[in-house]
């Protein structure tokens, strides 16, 4: 299977932070939310020109107050036969969406007092052993609120189909942060529930589902099963350029993470069970208390600061004006969809798409917000007075790194009266508003936490998805043949700031040649796609140190090779290897990554030249590479350096979140 592999930089790139320029918010009064006004509205949003552009087909569903005001299907589920979609018949994935389903269905064995969410969930698994290297326990909160602790784990074999129960045993990972420390998304959690799911109930976990929430629901035409029914009715997937792609397998075959199938019409009916306290016409899913836990921010960096329920998460915050909003989004090539409830207004909103070309997501919520649920009153930090001293606040000063992300981080310094914080997104200034609470000159608020010592450990500022830790300095390594003023220091230790480069000790050797082994080696750590445990497939990439590295760069299609063929891991790689290999990453993980043309002043090989285009167009290089107004001499036949490599990567991740 082509699992989704979240590299470094997919946050930033899938979820752009200014797709349609918005407005200024200025505070209008809110419009009724009815059936007439919401389909005016959402008929003028798919016609927005950067809207239509974007879009191959999609499903957008509205309910408020026990009632369904918009149940529609835009554009096509099929662009070649202009087969519409129909919010009644046509399928969509809904990805990670199903993570809220899985929920559900845990707390509604909660509820009957089969599991204790508060209970280490070892007693669930009386086959399986967790390894957890903290000696804390692991509970069903820490799996529901992504505070597992978990380290990558180990990649499935795309080559076989899987059970859950197999796949939660091949793929186990392990505890390596206290459980409940900090938040960073983790798929496994939910595969957990899943096969938790099925221990307690004895029944699969779709058929456990099936039974207690798809039929009460009436959810006919949904399925957490790649089904014969799912294949004839589901929407056709397209990439980033809006070509046909090929349907993602469920890996296990029902996929707790995110393998459920539905429809506008059956989302419908689960998010009036969820807006009415978990009741359905004559049904009931869940007790009322369930859902006011399941919605509420249970974990949060600190109070004023959106975080994350039972299923459900922050990841628009700017544009909920204020309210009370909780929200679940998906994403799987060709595929992606949102969930939103606002549990004080009894409404809910659904979201599917068919194209990995842009994210209609974003502008939709802003839009929607500022028009029935503006911003009321003036919503300005309130700072603290006096502002804090430069010596107050140099107990927040260091380096962040996101726990999720490798390459994604805050150097923050402390000033009389504020932090400069120096980001991918670029630098800002935060002002304090309250104990570890700040906001930057735009409001978006920040927090600190302290680990389990006392100690300034945890930052969560302008990114969603997980929180960032702290780097003790003695965790950041000096390279003996890398000073200060050496002209590849910023990308060498910009590395090392972002936890790429690991080595404590030692030299660097910024001037050697790297080989093909040490190149995949440094860039497939970087993605949260668990590293292979297959046997090799090349023959002479057996006892490598880079082994399981190159076999996972193969498994997922970023190299190419067959059994029994050779790789050459000792080989010096060139730069045309290095380009073209990085650019396969990109738009293998990102999906909708498009190539970039760039006039070059040599040849290059023919399979090469995207690749060279996309690292010279993007200016992924360091001073070995002349920037000018005329054609780039990239020297693509030449072996590329260690230094050079890390010009390459730094880049890629200050260019990939811009």
């Amino acid at each position: 299977m082509k699992k989704i592999m979240i590299l470094i930089l997919v946050a930033a790139l899938m979820i752009p932070s200014s797709l349609i320029s918005a407005d200024s918010k200025p505070n209008p009064p809110a419009v009724k939310l009815d059936k007439a006004e919401i389909e005016t509205f959402a008929k003028q949003f798919f016609e927005q020109k950067e809207i239509a552009d974007q879009l191959a087909g999609a499903v957008l569903v509205v309910v408020k107050d026990g009632e369904i005001l918009l149940n529609e299907g835009y554009g096509y589920a099929d662009i070649a036969t202009k087969k519409p979609v129909d919010p009644d018949k046509t399928v969509f994935r809904i990805a990670s969406v199903t993570k809220l389903i899985t929920a559900v269905g845990i707390m509604q064995l909660a509820e009957e007092g089969k599991v204790d969410l508060d209970k280490d969930v070892q007693t669930y698994l009386p086959n399986i052993q967790i390894p957890n290297k903290t000696g804390y326990p692991l509970t069903l909160k820490h799996l529901l609120t992504h505070t597992t602790g978990f380290d990558n784990g180990t990649a499935p074999n795309p080559a076989r189909s899987y059970s859950l129960e197999q796949y939660v045993k091949d793929t186990m990972p392990t505890v390596v942060l206290k459980p409940g420390e900090a938040y960073y998304y983790n798929n496994f959690g939910y595969d957990l529930q899943g096969y938790i799911i099925e221990k307690v109930s004895g029944l699969s976990y779709h058929s456990y589902l099936n039974k207690n929430l798809l039929e009460p629901l009436g959810m006919s035409n949904s399925s957490l099963i790649f089904s014969e029914k799912v294949k004839k009715a589901i929407a056709t997937p397209y990439d980033g350029e809006l070509k046909q792609a090929e349907h993602t397998i469920n890996v296990p075959d029902n996929m707790p993470t995110g393998g459920m199938f539905s429809t506008g019409s059956d989302m419908a009916e689960f998010l009036l069970a969820m807006v009415d306290g978990g009741k359905f016409s004559s049904n009931r899913i869940l007790t009322e208390a369930s859902v006011k836990e399941m919605v509420n921010r249970s974990v949060t960096i600190h109070p004023d600061i959106p975080g994350v329920g039972y299923g459900l998460e922050t990841i628009y915050p700017q544009s909920y004006n204020g309210h009370n909003v909780v929200e679940k989004g998906g994403d799987l090539p060709g595929f992606h969809a949102n969930l939103w409830l606002l549990p004080d207004q009894n409404t809910g909103m659904f979201i599917a798409f068919n194209s990995d070309k842009g994210n209609i997501r974003e502008p939709f919520i802003e839009q929607f917000m500022n028009r029935y649920f503006p911003q009321s009153g003036d919503d300005k930090p309130v700072y603290m007075t006096p502002a804090p001293t430069k010596e107050q606040l140099m107990r927040f000063e260091g380096q962040y790194n996101d726990l999720r992300m490798p390459g994604w981080g805050y150097d923050i310094t402390a000033t009389d009266g504020t932090l400069i914080v120096e980001a991918p997104t670029g630098k800002h200034i935060l002002r304090q508003a309250d104990d570890m609470l700040f906001y930057d000159e735009e409001g978006i608020a920040a927090g600190f936490k302290v680990d389990w010592r006392g100690d300034i450990r945890y930052f969560s500022y302008n990114k969603a998805g997980s929180w960032s830790q702290r780097v003790l300095e003695s965790e950041l390594p000096k390279f003996t043949d890398v000073p200060s003023e050496h002209p590849y220091a910023e990308y060498i230790y910009g590395l090392v700031q972002a936890g790429v480069l690991k080595s404590t000790e030692g030299s660097f050797e910024p001037a050697k040649a790297m080989t093909r082994g040490q190149f995949l080696g440094l860039i497939m750590p970087l993605s949260t796609y668990p590293i292979s445990t297959q046997p090799s497939t090349f023959v002479d990439t057996k006892g490598s140190p880079y082994e399981k590295e190159i076999q996972t760069a193969l498994e997922i299609g970023i190299i190419q090779g067959f059994s029994g063929s050779t790789f050459g891991p000792e080989k010096l790689l060139t730069r045309e290897q290095a380009a073209t290999i990085l650019w396969r990453l990109v738009k293998i993980v990102l999906m909708g990554a498009t190539p970039v043309e760039a006039e070059l002043k040599e040849p290059v090989s023919s399979w090469a030249s995207t690749g060279v285009q996309y690292v010279v167009g993007k200016q992924l290089h360091g001073p070995d590479v002349q920037v000018s107004t005329g054609p780039t001499d990239y020297r693509a036949k030449e072996h590329i350096l260690n230094q050079e490599v890390a010009a390459m990567l730094y880049r890629l991740l200050q260019e990939a979140i811009k």
